[in-house]
């Protein structure tokens, strides 16, 4: 049972006796169960680490303090399933900072994660606390997934504190199989990873996903307001517009229009198009050239709700790539 800490409102335990936590490495912070028990907070720092309790923390040595590297290399940890009925594992990265990128969106230091099933989870540096991560275990009992730092500098200053809870195959709350990020509620913003590094990143293959909630049928896209840097930034090469093609990197959500119903008419060729589904270039808006046309909101009815990202590797992206803050509302069924 997850229990909340008494010294902290965002760091989770797991409720065992006082002798149970003892053995399994962990420190008492409060109690629960009624008093009955206490909350079990386990953290894992060394590499070569084996994670066999649900509700674990993954902390950089020397944790909260930053850490740099005395060699390169790689710092491994293993997650076991707790029972044979776990499909997934959810990473928080409440803090991950440090992890060095260079102009062309690669990363010097990542994080990797893999399980023994399901797409390929690409790597990921820069900074992305407040982000989130699904991995599939895969189906046997015996099945782990390998969560790997990758030191490739020994003057980074780094620092990584990950919640990894486990999930149920037949939790209601299971992501859909493959999706990277998973987002429930009629709203919510939806980053790039590293968008607060200003740097989007390279060798990107991933599906963020949007639980359709009940009595709504669509959902509608824009650029988050307020945002540093700016909320839409995809350009393989110096430009403002919303451009026809995007080889190297782009967003998809399928049958996009204003209304997810009526097809688009293109804004500076007079043409007719029956749906947009990619964007790229430097505005979120409607497929046309300079001057675009946009920013503006965006409307799908395609279900499941998806916004997929893309980026060759290596990517050649301009210092003004820094990928999206986009924002979702759903919208009520016609």
């Amino acid at each position: 049972l997850r229990c909340i800490s008494s010294t902290s409102t965002t760091t989770y335990g797991t409720c065992f006796t006082s002798s149970e936590c003892t053995s399994k490495g962990g420190t008492s912070d409060g109690n629960c169960a009624a008093g009955f028990g206490v909350c079990c907070i386990i953290t894992a720092s060394a590499c070569s680490s084996t994670i066999s309790t649900n509700t674990s923390y993954i902390r950089n040595p020397g944790y909260p303090s930053t850490y740099t590297p005395s060699t390169t290399g790689s710092c491994v940890y293993t997650v076991s399933k707790v029972s044979d009925d776990i499909c997934q594992l959810r990473l928080d990265f409440q803090t991950m900072s440090g992890y060095v990128t260079t102009t062309n969106g690669a990363c010097t230091d990542s994080f990797t994660a893999k399980g023994q099933t399901g797409k390929s989870v690409p790597s990921i540096c820069g900074t992305n606390t407040d982000y989130h991560m699904y991995v599939e275990f895969g189906a046997l009992s015996a099945d782990t997934i390998t969560i790997t730092n990758t030191l490739g500098s020994t003057t980074s200053t780094l620092k990584w504190n990950i919640l990894a809870q486990q999930i149920p195959c037949t939790a209601s709350y299971r992501a859909p199989t493959d999706c990277l990020q998973y987002f429930t509620g009629l709203s919510n913003p939806v980053y790039s990873y590293n968008f607060a590094g200003a740097q989007f990143l390279a060798g990107m293959e991933y599906t963020n996903c949007i639980r359709t909630e009940d009595g709504y049928c669509g959902i509608e896209w824009r650029e988050k307001s307020g945002t540093t840097p700016d909320a839409f930034q995809l350009l393989a090469a110096a430009s403002t517009a919303v451009v026809l093609a995007c080889p190297t990197m782009s967003v998809y959500i399928p049958n996009l229009s204003y209304d997810g119903v009526k097809t688009l008419n293109a804004p500076s060729t007079g043409g007719t198009y029956n749906f947009q589904s990619t964007i790229c270039g430097g505005v979120w808006g409607v497929l046309g050239t300079t001057p675009s046309y946009g920013p503006l909101p965006l409307v799908s009815r395609a279900q499941p709700f998806i916004l997929g990202v893309h980026s060759t590797s290596p990517t050649p992206i301009a210092t003004t790539t820094t990928g999206f803050a986009l924002e979702y509302n759903q919208v009520g069924c016609l």
